[in-house]
């Protein structure tokens, strides 16, 4: 059923579906809080939510998700995102805001419902609204107009409500500079990073700590699950000498899918780039600015450019491919780039070119013009294309079919004999990692769905790259702790890398004892015989280079020191290394202050209206009696 859905996925009653599945909390709304027929899940003050109500909200935000992440769905991500709270939440929450919408007066006119019906192009024919296809899609879901848009009414009223009680949310002064001041104070350190690595030969390990280490750890170093699968491919490259495609088609492809066919304007282009940041210090700009100019002059003098780019450009992949950006679109690009590569003839070097990123001397090399294929140029294509969907099509019919026979017996290998089929994978222990024969390459999402199965459980037809499959769980072997001997190599080194780390966070702990006592850290690193360096000035948003693993709490930590008090309470933890510093110096600065403001204002703005908008919600849901009559 679920190829079955992503075949047709061009058909308009499966848009239809997607588009409803957009708009569910119209439906969720649409089910009756006061059902006393079916049995409670919940209520709220006088109302009552049905578990049918609460059913087919959990459906739905299933599928929501479900589409959202595609292969990586699973039950463990149902759990994580506590899927069945967030339906009851939802449900809750808005019978919450339809009642305080209607205490503070708010509404939804007829004109307001109107146009969003009209606006919704799952309702248009040829771009415009068709009230027979309005009513045929709302029929298909179970719905008439007017229990649609009395739901349409609840959430443009909720949609109200929420503009409301945003536009209350206020940013003051304070706060942006506050803003501004935390991430673009700057720091400077002495540190000393210490890698556990160095510390690896001083390490000693006998058999009994292995043997200990490996028992208190088994859970590591299992092997994981495996499992005998059975399985019939269906290839669609075995089909494709069964099906033809017609002139007609062709041209009904072609037609329909023209602007697949039309190339926009291209540019081949080389760049040198010199790299200054755009909130950079007018004298670091000019510095930059003049590096770059130097090496236009040489540019002008004839030499060669891509000599030039591996030289002096600070493009990562300029050293090895001379500045070639190959050929794109105007709108890869920024604006400042495209603006000048769009206006240059091929051979055509430009003068400077500022961007965000820096200042840019660029090359065209060729441009491609503007263009729309003829029927002629695309015919090749376009019929390989048809060919493949047909075939594909055929390969899903003959999979269906045998799935259908297969389900029915519950034995794949059976199904397979009688068919004359060929069986594939029989007798042969798989892990999820691995890959099936008969297939180009691994399929992660492919293994998932087949280790999702049980034991003696027949697939769905599941798609491939290659076409489909219907597989079959002969056998299932649980995760496994193998004997020592076979895993004694990692087991050593993995206990060796522990020990390493917690001398290396042993030794860490001295100098920073030292460095306090001693009130310099280049002190004591020298007495302990250990290299000190010297960060940059740094700020939060940019932050030194050899430091960038100093992330969430040891950032913080840093940035909080004071130089009445330059030393962490702790050594910091860098990934798996540790780093002891000592605050040499820090600086507040409201330069470039009025260039951010505007952005600064308008962040925090959309953050603030977002909590505001969330404990009002909960401040509202907190005066409501809510009773909870079933687990999730």
């Amino acid at each position: 059923m679920l190829n079955l859905f992503r075949k047709h996925a061009t058909s308009w009653l499966i848009k239809v579906a997607l588009f409803l599945i957009v708009i569910v909390f119209i439906f969720w709304g649409g089910y009756s809080y006061n059902s006393q027929k079916a049995s409670q899940m919940a209520r709220v003050d006088d109302h009552y939510i049905s578990i049918n109500d609460y059913n087919q909200a959990y459906n739905q935000l299933l599928e929501v998700y479900r589409r959202q992440f595609g292969d990586a769905f699973s039950e463990d991500l149902i759990r994580r995102f506590n899927l069945k709270k967030q339906a009851l939440d939802m449900l809750i929450n808005r019978y919450v805001l339809t009642k305080a919408a209607q205490e503070l007066g708010l509404t939804a006119t007829t004109r307001e419902i109107q146009d969003q019906v009209l606006e919704y192009p799952v309702f248009q024919k040829d771009g415009k609204f068709d009230q027979n296809l309005y009513v045929r899609v709302l029929q298909q879901n179970r719905l008439t107009p007017e229990a649609f848009e009395q739901k349409l009414a609840e959430d443009l009223t909720t949609r109200k409500l929420e503009s409301f009680i945003k536009r209350q949310a206020v940013v003051t002064e304070g706060e942006i500079r506050s803003d501004f001041l935390f991430n673009h104070s700057t720091i400077q350190l002495d540190y000393v990073i210490l890698d556990p690595k160095s510390y690896e030969n001083q390490v000693t390990i006998d058999e009994k700590a292995v043997e200990t280490y490996f028992k208190e750890h088994q859970d590591r170093y299992k092997d994981p699950e495996k499992r005998q699968i059975s399985y019939v491919l269906f290839k669609t490259d075995d089909y494709l000498a069964n099906v033809q495609v017609t002139n007609d088609e062709i041209l009904q492809k072609y037609e329909e899918n023209k602007d697949q066919y039309h190339h926009e304007p291209e540019v081949h282009a080389r760049h040198i780039l010199f790299i200054v940041t755009e909130n950079a210090p007018e004298a670091e700009v000019a510095k930059v600015r003049s590096e770059a100019q130097k090496v236009l002059d040489e540019v002008k003098k004839g030499k060669d450019f891509s000599e030039l780019a591996k030289k002096y450009s600070q493009d990562p992949s300029a050293a090895q491919n001379g500045g070639d950006l190959g050929y794109f679109k105007r709108h890869e690009m920024v604006d400042a780039f495209s603006d000048a590569a769009f206006a240059m003839k091929p051979g055509q070097i430009s003068d400077l070119v500022r961007s965000p990123y820096g200042f840019h001397i660029i090359k065209v090399e060729d441009v491609r013009p503007e263009r729309t294929e003829s029927l002629e140029e695309a015919r090749a294509a376009i019929e390989k294309s048809l060919k493949e969907e047909k075939a594909r099509e055929l390969a899903y019919e003959k999979a269906q079919a045998f799935e259908d026979v297969a389900y029915a017996r519950k034995d794949v290998g059976k199904t397979a004999e009688e068919q004359k089929v060929q069986l594939m994978g029989n007798g042969v222990w798989v892990s999820e990692s691995d890959s099936l024969s008969g297939l180009k390459e691994a399929d992660p999402a492919l293994m998932k769905k087949i280790f999702a199965l049980g034991e003696k459980e027949v697939s769905d037809v599941l798609e491939t790259p290659e076409g489909y499959l219907v597989a079959e769980v002969t056998a299932v072997q649980g995760p496994q702790v193998p004997p020592l001997e076979k895993v004694k190599d990692r087991v050593q080194e993995d206990l060796k890398k522990e020990k390493a780390g917690e001398l290396a966070k042993a030794k860490a702990s001295e100098l920073l004892s030292a460095a306090k006592n001693l009130k310099s850290l280049e002190q004591a690193a020298r007495e302990m015989k250990m290299d000190v360096r010297k960060s940059d000035w740094f700020s939060r948003r940019e932050p030194d280079n050899d430091l960038l693993l100093l992330q969430g709490n040891a950032l913080n930590s840093v940035f909080q020191m004071e130089e009445s008090n330059p030393f962490p309470e702790a050594p910091l933890s860098l990934g798996n290394r540790y780093a002891v510093v000592q605050l040499l110096g820090k600086k507040s600065s409201e330069e470039g202050l009025e260039k951010e403001r505007d952005s600064i204002s308008r962040r925090l703005y959309q953050m603030k209206q977002g909590m505001l908008w969330q404990s009002w919600i909960e401040e509202e849901r907190s005066k409501a009696k809510v009773e909870i009559y079933k687990e999730l």
